[in-house]
């Protein structure tokens, strides 16, 4: 957008420190701010006359605050704060308006592929292209429409470098679309997609590629400190896959440990709870195994019952073509599961059979403007009403997830009965479980087609690949409300809330 050139209609919302609402129009009229410019001459003013609210807006409720659309018209855009009342006064100016506006047209992914399984001979930028050809050739629109690509990717040691911009220069997506490589760990490919969202927002792109893709099993064996050699002594080789995206470099240990941390402070609270609330939580072993089986069978019964087809795309390999997820293993019993040994701890809770498994994957959506899909006649799926983002130290990853879906859920006036479909990516059991129990989700609406315990977790595909399986999942269903969510390592989680067109 041009400064001081008038722009199309605009949408605002309008925020108080003890209510929020929005209106149904304002007016570019009487001045309400007057203010300098960095690193542009003149002063800058936004003339408004007043805002007009409707009679049932604006009061906070037990439930929520109130939330409903508005526009407006304006020269510029901008974000302000002032006092008003005793309240902090926010006002959001935006030329493209709402999140709402972005809107989700199709998704494609590969099928998950287990660790030096299906996909062994494939590597990573591969599979990332793979799964941008079926996409652009879904949607018929044709690669040079594309106007940026934002692509997650979490082990990136030897793959080469900016390997978001190999896969599109191997795809059918323009050589002169733009590019951007996204690395959070977990959160790589959701992230992509929410980048993508903001942009679009901003008004620079209009058509956005975004996902990600990983092959775990191609991750190369490092030799770090080597280059200046070694007089005498052992050489230890760290395997990237590792290192890059299952260890938490601050605290120097794998995340799985961290999920025992997260069990230990259930455990610990548990015994500073009175009897009447000792129930809130339960992180055992058994519960964890219990969530871990029900995964597997539910995974199982959705490949059976071809409820992924759609949305995956087939991938060529050397011994043939892939079109089918790996990993489930829906014949296991407790017993079988109780079997096993902790992964992390000799007298831990989390072993290999409730955490998810390692895995190789791709996956992306298409998002646009709403207005432009009209213009070309593509028919949305999805439209991404709001993410949110949460961080805690480190060691409070699994409890990052809780705060950024309750958050998500306070701003945008939901409560968990209103969503239907909650696709939260099963990093560990032990987190499943305790989000589950948390917000209350009752377990037939959260990853009712199975998650990574029984496909597997490809690090920085996996938010791809889900928000492909939601939106087809949520379309193919008739569900109104759909979150997608992930851990992301470090202390973060970011949540995400989709809307059926």
């Amino acid at each position: 957008m041009g400064w001081g050139h008038r722009t199309r209609p605009h949408q605002v919302a309008v925020f108080w420190g003890c209510s929020r609402f929005s209106v149904d129009s304002v007016r570019a009229e009487g001045a309400l701010i007057r203010g300098k410019l960095p690193h542009l001459p003149g002063i800058l003013e936004i003339r408004f006359a007043k805002i007009d609210r409707p009679e049932n807006s604006g009061s906070a409720t037990a439930t929520g605050p109130s939330r409903r659309s508005m526009s407006y018209t304006a020269d510029i855009g901008l974000s302000f704060r002032s006092e008003r009342s005793g309240c902090t006064f926010l006002l959001v100016l935006s030329e493209r308006g709402s999140m709402s506006d972005i809107v989700l047209i199709d998704a494609a992914r590969t099928p998950h592929g287990t660790l030096m399984g299906s996909l062994a001979d494939v590597e990573a930028v591969e599979l990332g292209r793979v799964a941008l050809d079926g996409l652009v050739e879904r949607v018929e629109i044709g690669g040079d429409a594309i106007d940026w690509v934002a692509l997650g990717n979490a082990i990136q040691a030897g793959i080469g470098q900016v390997p978001g911009r190999q896969a599109v220069v191997e795809s059918s997506v323009s050589d002169e679309t733009a590019v951007t490589t996204i690395n959070e760990a977990s959160g790589s490919g959701l992230r992509a997609i929410t980048v993508a969202a903001d942009r679009i927002a901003a008004d620079r792109a209009e058509f956005a590629i975004a996902g990600g893709f990983e092959s775990m099993t191609n991750a190369p064996w490092i030799l770090p400190g080597y280059r200046k050699g070694r007089r005498h002594g052992d050489v230890t080789l760290r395997d990237s896959m590792i290192l890059d995206s299952l260890w938490d470099v601050n605290l120097d240990v794998h995340m799985g440990e961290i999920a025992e941390r997260l069990v230990d402070r259930v455990s610990d609270s548990k015994q500073d709870q009175s009897e009447a609330d000792s129930d809130t939580y339960d992180l055992s072993r058994d519960r964890q195994d219990e969530y871990a089986l029900s995964s597997h069978r539910r995974a199982a019964e959705a490949i059976d019952g071809g409820r992924f087809d759609s949305e995956i795309v087939p991938v060529e390999t050397s011994s043939g073509t892939v079109a089918r997820d790996e990993g489930p293993r829906p014949d296991s019993s407790v017993d079988d599961l109780a079997a096993l040994s902790p992964a992390f701890r000799t007298d831990g809770t989390v072993t290999p059979a409730n955490a998810s498994k390692l895995a190789d994957g791709a996956g992306v959506v298409l998002l646009a403007d709403a207005n432009a899909t009209e213009s070309v006649g593509l028919d949305p799926m999805l439209e991404l009403v709001d993410y949110r983002l949460a961080y805690r130290a480190p060691d409070e990853f699994n409890e990052a997830v809780g705060d950024a879906l309750e958050e998500l859920l306070d701003n945008n006036n939901l409560a968990v009965e209103d969503i239907d479909h909650f696709e939260i990516n099963e990093a560990f059991a032990a987190q499943s479980v305790y989000v589950m129990q948390r917000l209350e989700i009752p377990r037939e609406k959260c990853n009712p087609n199975g998650g990574a315990v029984a496909f597997g977790h490809p690090i920085g595909a996996s938010g791809g690949m889900l928000a492909a399986s939601l939106a087809y999942s949520m379309t193919e269903e008739n569900l109104d409300y759909g979150i997608l969510g992930m851990s992301i390592g470090g202390g973060g989680a970011i949540m995400s809330l989709w809307n059926r067109m």
